[in-house]
């Protein structure tokens, strides 16, 4: 099995936007009663994807990821578009996303170690 330094490094990446957009999230949680407050998204996966072709083999591109106001959503009498039944979907989403790229990465290392031990 193959490991390429940047495939470390992509998934370490994927794990820091995932925890991040847990944080979005949960302020989006938190804000739910706030008058005029508008949701917040984080972008990132669609950047990579227009990017990873473009990069070398064993290069990850440096793609930040954008927190911003999300567009869009019904606004309630208060101003305020966050609704806590779309975001506790994302949250749960967004956990078992995290929850992935941990088996992966988990899964990356342990072969890795197997190929120096030699077993």
């Amino acid at each position: 099995m193959s490991v390429a330094p940047s495939q470390f490094e992509l998934l370490a990446r994927l794990l820091d936007v995932a925890s991040l957009r847990h944080r979005v999230i949960a302020q989006n949680v938190a804000n739910v009663n706030t008058p005029g407050y508008h949701r917040l998204d984080v972008s990132f996966e669609d950047t990579l994807a227009r990017e990873l072709p473009l990069s070398g083999q064993n290069q990850t591109p440096d793609v930040k990821p954008v927190v911003a106001e999300a567009p869009g959503g019904p606004l309630r009498q208060d101003g305020n578009n966050v609704d806590i039944d779309a975001e506790m979907g994302r949250l749960n989403k967004n956990s078992l996303l995290y929850g992935a790229y941990s088996q992966v990465l988990a899964a990356k290392i342990a072969a890795m170690r197997a190929a120096i031990s030699g077993r």
